[in-house]
């Protein structure tokens, strides 16, 4: 006979148990349909086989979702997660490169590190998925950004989704001189790499002129150049924004933009190149001289012109509180931002983009990546009931809510 689960309240499985079929019963279900109200969904072997009507009666877990609310897991695009510990001890960060002959070549996930004590703290928040995006050390190409999966065994999906390239202050810094200056290195390197894909062998025999990347940089930059993989470029000025959109057509690349707090003074061009932005809705500071224009409404503006959003979250925060990418979709809606729009920017876009063995969506046959939410899902004192990875149960345990719970108890006992 069957043991049945019932499930009401914050609990889950005990760690180690797995259940070969999940029922969750009349939860408000987010999925890029739209918003499916009290509906049923019944999970088999970690994937999604039946929704509403047609579900079974019976589960091997059953839980009561009445006044709760399902999304896929979500998906912060613009972290450091498994490359960074401590961000004061230099040697936990590895997210950066300033050897100058590994700048497009540099693949953040070599140091992907699965055990990273950030992973579980993520995910228990409903963080199932991020990019890991280089920073840019030594040239303004940063290098290749991954794809992780942050289940019950965190893996790198993809090792190279994008090539990084950081053409904002920061990045005009290490080209020593102008945003002109910044601009022509860009183009330099990238006629360098259509030459080393044209003349590969005399290139690798030392029978061509000389570049400005070493050959693995060039390399590295073969698939951007040939339009198969996209360049990600993190800019923030309207200008800029402009500057990039323009060497993108140039070039023929498949471009993606970040940052872009001045995106919408320039957001039909962007959306007229069919380009997707990755974005933190919450930036409304000017922080620096190339920001000045940022405000609230950034991606509502977007969005209202055509661009398709991708959201990260929380500035400095957006690794060791990837999962707060939650919170500045909520600040999103709150601005005017069309809520399903929000979700759609932090599940299914970046799963459609990045991720090709990744639905970000609750529908047939889709692995089961998903969170159930004690209330709606941009609520912010709304937290997972259940969250699944990769069609497994994720344990809602981290070592700060052991931490948590071990100093309670402690001060319990010294109570009087």
């Amino acid at each position: 006979m069957k043991e049945f689960f019932f499930i009401c309240g914050l609990s889950l499985l005990p760690l180690g148990v797995s259940a070969n079929s999940i029922l969750i019963s009349g939860a408000d279900v987010y999925s890029s349909a739209g918003v499916l109200a009290r509906t049923s969904v019944y999970i088999e072997d970690g994937v999604i086989r039946a929704l509403g009507d047609s579900v079974p009666d019976s589960a091997d877990m059953q839980i009561d979702a009445a006044g709760k609310s399902i999304t896929a897991g979500l998906f912060n695009a613009s972290t450091h997660l498994g490359a960074v510990e401590v961000g004061m001890i230099d040697e936990t960060v590895d997210f950066f490169s300033e050897n100058p002959a590994v700048t497009a070549s540099f693949k953040i996930a070599d140091a992907f590190n699965p055990q990273s004590t950030l992973i579980p703290f993520n995910r228990v928040h409903g963080l199932s998925h991020a990019l890991l995006v280089p920073e840019a050390g030594s040239h303004l190409f940063a290098g290749q950004v991954a794809l992780v999966q942050l289940g019950n065994r965190p893996v790198v999906i993809n090792d190279s989704v994008a090539v990084a390239v950081d053409y904002t202050e920061s990045g005009f810094e290490l080209a020593h001189s102008s945003r002109a200056t910044a601009m022509a290195m860009l183009r330099q390197a990238l006629t360098d790499a259509l030459d080393f894909a044209a003349n590969k062998a005399a290139a690798l025999a030392g029978d061509r002129r000389d570049y400005s990347l070493s050959l693995a940089d060039l390399a590295a930059l073969e698939p951007v150049i040939n339009g198969y993989k996209p360049l990600l470029v993190r800019t923030h000025r309207a200008s800029d924004i402009g500057q990039i959109l323009r060497l993108a057509a140039e070039y023929k690349l498949q471009l993606i933009l970040s940052g872009v707090s001045e995106g919408w003074m320039v957001a039909e061009q962007i959306a007229a190149a069919n380009v997707p932005v990755i974005i933190d809705p919450i930036a409304n500071l000017p922080a620096s001289f190339e920001s000045l224009g940022a405000r609230l409404d950034n991606a509502k503006l977007l969005s209202d012109a055509g661009v398709k959003l991708v959201f990260t979250g929380m500035s400095w925060l957006r690794t060791h509180n990837a999962y707060l990418v939650r919170q500045s979709a909520g600040n999103a809606v709150a601005n005017g931002l069309d809520k399903g729009v929000a979700i759609a920017a932090m599940t299914y876009n970046p799963a459609n983009l990045f991720a090709s063995n990744v639905s970000g969506d609750i529908v047939l046959g889709a692995v089961a990546d998903l969170v159930l939410w004690s209330g709606d899902p941009l609520e912010l004192t709304s937290e997972p009931d259940l969250v699944m990875i990769g069609g497994e149960v994720i344990s809602l345990e981290s070592r700060s809510l052991q931490l948590r719970d071990r100093y309670y108890k402690r001060l319990q006992k010294s109570s009087p």
